[in-house]
């Protein structure tokens, strides 16, 4: 699924679906990434950024994390409404401003689709108890849960319980066969 260039650098490939355009994340998107991350009804269900967000955090985020994961933009064409990646695992999260308009299941159809066209190798992922509507993400895709994980949550510096959640591509491709 990676696709490293000759400095280790992951570059993932454009994925177009029906609304939006899947593509690699650039410091042209650090603004959007700060003002979705910004908001804590975004973050609250976030395990790695902090809170508050500041641009320097993006900038971080762009230029030592995104070049070492593959990672996509969501972009509904205006520019980056949230990411998508599946390092080391299914991962995502949308700017408020689009939630409840099932773009995250489109994306996450899309990239997992891609996940099983190039591994056999389980995709897992998992979400905060709480968080219902990244569950009915996951449990479209055909995600099942597999456990319960502690992870601190770098914005509260808490320990928070994640369901943990598999799919598996024998699995996959019996309902997008």
């Amino acid at each position: 699924m990676d696709l490293h260039d000759e400095d280790g650098v992951v570059t993932p490939p454009v994925i177009a679906t029906r609304r939006l355009t899947l593509r690699p994340v650039t410091l042209h998107d650090v603004d959007a990434i700060t003002d979705a991350m910004r908001h804590w009804d975004v973050v609250q269900w976030l395990t790695a950024p902090t809170f508050p967000y500041a641009r320097t955090d993006a900038v971080y985020f762009v230029t030592q994390i995104i070049p070492s994961v593959t990672n996509w933009a969501i972009d509904a064409g205006e520019g980056l409404i949230g990411m998508i990646g599946v390092k080391p695992d299914l991962g995502y999260w949308l700017h408020r401003d689009f939630h409840g308009q099932h773009i995250m299941s489109e994306a996450a159809e899309a990239v997992t689709g891609r996940y099983f066209d190039q591994s056999s190798d389980d995709l897992v992922s998992g979400h905060y108890p709480n968080n219902h509507a990244s569950r009915k993400v996951l449990q479209r895709l055909g995600f099942v849960d597999v456990g319960f994980a502690d992870q601190v949550q770098t914005a509260t510096q808490e320990v928070v319980t994640v369901q943990r959640m598999a799919l598996t591509k024998v699995a996959w491709g019996a309902r997008h066969g």
